[in-house]
């Protein structure tokens, strides 16, 4: 069964050019169009056209493209925010949204009136919340400004309260709509494997990001959305791909800095918990654009890091130590960076992602796509050691994406 059917579904909106100041102005302009004297001042706006897609259940589902192409739309019509103009949305199951998180708050109650007060919205009882009530706080991590009122949170401190209460409460279908915008590196890695939690679970995930490498990495299907249409309906990478080359057909003179080629790696496929591994990799600038190192006078410095993921593809381990470009690099030059790397600290087998990041303009790999995954296994400390098996991993043994 699906959990979510979109059925040529189509939303429309009116976009108003004039403000009308007066009750009098109201009446002359109506009276002047009913006598065709006058021009309208709306226009149609079609965030959605006849768009049609199936989610099947516990599938964790991408929604890409770019703003005010219609993303926002679709998660509000399934979250019942919006009605459609035309055709059917249907949801099986309990859903949750995480849009505007923060949006129910009271700025004059204190952080833990919100906690009642937004959960008693979302469905819970006092003696649920009651139940959960540390557990919310404890991941929001400002218990020592749970009694202040919300009013002088800052942004980040509205999103974390928000996401914590909103993802207390179990449910079939969740919506996530750019809520981790905010925040820093470790309270997103704790979004992030609260997520995969939920996921384990078997819930179905609608998820909306710019962030190109983090879609690949969570999901497992992504929608492309263009003009108010479907326009890829695939695989990751090839939707994502598709997105690349609609947007450079778009605008063919578009510098871009988010290109990148890596030549070669050399990753130990066997790692010891509790020891820091070294790995080579080379990558080419194949971008349009300089890449700034430190000696560069530029603000967006260039820096060579790693991800572990689980064996679901979320984030295990947010980020490894960034190693930045020793000097600036020009489009088509190369360069190959060492780097240590200190595998997870419990045993299992573990993805390393490789990723360039640019400051202001967060993680990228081969035309915006994520870095080359490469799986490796992670032994206790006090394993005995084997030489045969401590080789490194060529590109060619990098998991198929």
């Amino acid at each position: 069964m699906a959990a979510i059917t979109f059925e040529n579904v189509s939303k429309r909106f009116y976009l108003h050019h004039e403000k009308r100041r007066t009750f009098q102005d109201m009446f002359l302009r109506r009276l002047t169009r009913r006598n065709g004297n006058g021009f309208s001042s709306e226009e149609e706006f079609w965030a959605l056209r006849e768009v049609s897609f199936e989610v099947p259940e516990g599938q964790m589902v991408g929604i890409i493209g770019p703003n005010g192409a219609g993303k926002s739309t679709a998660l509000k019509l399934i979250a019942r925010i919006y009605e459609p103009t035309s055709g059917k949305v249907s949801v099986n199951g309990r859903l949750n949204a995480l849009i505007e998180l923060s949006a129910g708050f009271h700025p004059e109650l204190t952080g833990r009136e919100n906690i009642f007060l937004s959960a008693a919205l979302l469905g819970m009882s006092r003696r649920d919340v009651q139940a959960r009530f540390e557990e919310i706080v404890d991941f929001s991590e400002l218990e020592r400004f749970i009694d202040t009122q919300v009013k002088h949170y800052s942004s980040g401190m509205h999103v974390r309260l928000g996401f914590a209460i909103a993802t207390c409460i179990e449910c079939d279908v969740l919506l996530v709509d750019e809520v981790l915008a905010v925040g820093d590196a470790n309270f997103h890695r704790k979004c992030f494997e609260r997520i995969a939690q939920i996921r384990e679970r078997g819930t179905t995930i609608f998820y909306v990001a710019h962030q190109l490498a983090e879609i690949e990495r969570q999901c497992d299907r992504v929608l492309l959305i263009m003009n108010g249409e479907l326009a890829a309906d695939g695989p990751p990478s090839s939707s994502i791909r598709k997105y690349e080359e609609l947007r450079r057909r778009k605008s063919v003179s578009k510098v871009d800095f988010y290109s990148a080629e890596y030549l070669d790696y050399s990753v130990p496929k066997v790692m010891y918990a509790n020891e820091r591994f070294e790995m080579t990799v080379t990558f080419r600038n194949t971008s349009e654009m300089v890449w700034n190192g430190e000696d560069g006078s530029g603000t967006r410095l260039v820096s060579l890091s790693y991800h572990w993921l689980d064996h679901l593809g979320s984030i295990y381990q947010f980020s490894g130590p960034r190693t930045i470009l020793p000097h600036d690099l020009a489009p088509g030059e190369s360069i190959t960076l060492s780097s240590l790397v200190l595998p997870p600290r419990v045993p299992g087998t573990f993805r390393l992602e490789l990723d360039l990041a640019a400051e202001g303009a967060g993680w990228f790999g081969h035309r915006g796509c994520a870095g080359p995954q490469i799986e490796v296994q992670v032994f206790p400390a006090d394993t005995p050691r084997d030489s045969d098996r401590e080789t490194l991993i060529a590109p060619e043994q990098v998991l198929s994406r």
